[in-house]
This record gives C-alpha cells, sequence and structure tokens, in this order.
C-alpha cells in the first residue's frame, strides 16, 4: 500500500476536524447565547456583534489544520526528518505523527471551549427554564428496525466469532483474549451509550435543529457501534493469520472518524419564520418555552 493513501486519509481527518466542523459549529456559538437568556441577548446586542465577528477561535484552526498537512506532506516528500526515529516505516510515521498532531489540536480546541463555557456561564445570567414532565424516548422512535436488526446481528456475529476461532484453537493465547476483551469492552461500552442517547434532555442543540438532531445523534452512536465489528475483525483475521494488519485498523479508525464528522456536517438548523433571522427566532422560542 503506498504511503500516499495514507497522507490522503490523514489530510482528509485534519481538514474536516480542523476546518469544516469549526466552520459549520461556528453559526451556532449566537444561538447558545439566545438559547440560554433571550433577554440578556436582546439587551447586549453590540456584545453579542462582537462576538458573532470574531474570527480568532476559526483562524487559530485553519492555521493547525495548514500546518499539520503541511508537516505530513513534508515527511511524505521526505523533506522533513522524521520525529518518532528513522527505523521505523513510513507509513508509521505518518500514523504516529498524525495521532500527535490531532491529539494536541484537540486539547487546544478543548480548552477554547472550556474558556467559552466560563465565560458564558460568568456574563450570561441562566434564563428561568420550563419545568415539564418528558416523554420517554427509546432509539425505536427515531431509527428504522433494519439499522437497530442489522447493528444488533452483527455485534452478535463479531462476538461470536471470537469466541469460535479461540474455541476451535485457530487462534488462542493470553493476547488473543486481551483483543477479546478489549472490543467485548467496547461494544458494551457502546451499547450503554446507545441505551441513554435517546433519553438524554433536551438542549438548545434540539431547539436549534429540532428532532432532527436526535435522530442524527442516534444515527451517529449506532454507527460507532459498528467500530468494535469491522477493527475487530481485522484484529481477529490478524491473530488467526499471523499478518501485520496495524495499519490497515488503524485507517479504518480514521475512516470512522471521518464518516462521524460528515454527519455532524449534514445538520442544519430549522429555517426560521419568514421576516425574522434565525436568531431572533431561537430567542423568541427559547422565551416562549420559559
Amino acid at each position: 500500500m503506498s504511503e500516499w493513501i495514507d497522507f490522503a486519509v490523514y489530510a482528509t481527518l485534519l481538514v474536516l476536524i480542523f476546518v469544516f466542523v469549526p466552520r459549520h459549529g461556528r453559526q451556532f456559538t449566537v444561538p447558545m447565547i439566545a438559547d440560554r437568556n433571550p433577554e440578556w441577548f436582546a439587551d447586549q446586542r453590540d456584545t453579542v456583534v462582537r462576538i458573532e465577528r470574531s474570527r480568532w477561535f476559526l483562524n487559530a484552526c485553519y492555521g493547525w489544520a495548514a500546518v499539520s498537512v503541511v508537516v505530513l506532506l513534508g515527511v511524505a516528500l521526505d523533506l522533513i526528518v522524521p520525529p518518532f526515529g528513522a527505523e521505523s516505516p513510513k507509513w508509521e510515521v505518518l500514523k504516529d505523527l498524525n495521532s500527535t498532531l490531532v491529539i494536541v489540536g484537540t486539547l487546544g480546541w478543548g480548552a477554547c471551549s472550556l474558556m467559552w463555557f466560563r465565560w458564558l456561564a460568568t456574563h450570561v445570567p441562566l434564563a428561568e427554564t420550563r419545568r415539564a414532565t418528558l416523554k420517554p424516548r427509546v432509539a425505536s422512535d427515531y431509527l428504522a428496525p433494519s439499522w437497530r436488526i442489522g447493528v444488533e446481528a452483527l455485534t452478535v456475529l463479531h462476538l461470536g466469532a471470537w469466541v469460535v476461532v479461540g474455541a476451535l484453537g485457530w487462534a488462542g493465547g493470553a493476547k488473543f483474549w486481551w483483543s477479546f476483551a478489549f472490543f467485548a469492552g467496547m461494544t458494551v461500552l457502546f451499547a450503554v451509550i446507545a441505551h441513554f442517547v435517546p433519553r438524554r434532555r433536551p438542549d438548545y442543540l434540539d431547539r436549534m435543529f429540532g428532532e432532527a438532531y436526535r435522530q442524527g445523534e442516534i444515527k451517529a452512536v449506532y454507527f460507532m457501534r459498528l467500530w468494535p465489528v469491522a477493527v475487530g475483525a481485522i484484529v481477529m483475521i490478524e491473530h488467526m493469520t499471523g499478518l501485520d494488519l496495524a495499519r490497515a485498523a488503524h485507517l479504518s479508525i480514521v475512516l470512522f472518524v471521518c464518516a462521524l464528522a460528515l454527519m455532524v456536517l449534514r445538520l442544519r438548523p430549522i429555517v426560521p419564520p419568514s421576516g425574522t433571522t434565525r436568531y431572533d427566532a431561537l430567542a423568541g422560542a427559547r422565551r416562549s418555552a420559559a
């Protein structure tokens, strides 16, 4: 497999999570203020406009994406000395470098998010919220039976295949069973998340996107449940055949993250009534719900 395939996959990931996702999410900053306190939102328009025009976070994300892609390209072209040891294969150097760049960028993104929520909690008082009995929700309210049955069937077949392979002696040993325990644990974790997501209390994103948000959220969680199946199958084949499939497994994980990012980018706000801005419509809806 050419290292340029690895580079293309990693560059796609970097552009998605540090260019398209931040640009897509920027439109929700101001509505978050309107949702938290519509009266404060209406009285502090100068502050709101200043926040809306601020682009430093977006420019920082763009800059990190550009630097990351350039560094990966430099390593791929042998213009930059690999930072993880010259003895490692180039695909492994690209893998480790991409992981480092994503982790550092995500930590910076998380720090900025904490600063934003701290500012929001400090300067925007929380308006009175309505108290109402919530209708119980389950995944079947949002997903077609084919989705749920397909995911459950693949999950059972995957875990059953591990047990059969180990019982028949086609693969075994402590490493095999530790791998099985890891993927079984991840399967249980994602299943628990999928169970509780429909029961999550609505927030401003639900008001922003309507029912499409929770439906997309549940679809994403069920899609994540396929990750242990796909990667676990690759690792099981590796144990059975002795082939080194770590590269394929890692690329599959990156592609899964890219697919999740594309799901986020598909979300669109509810169209506001004619003659009003999206922010005014959101503030009015929040005020009437209080």
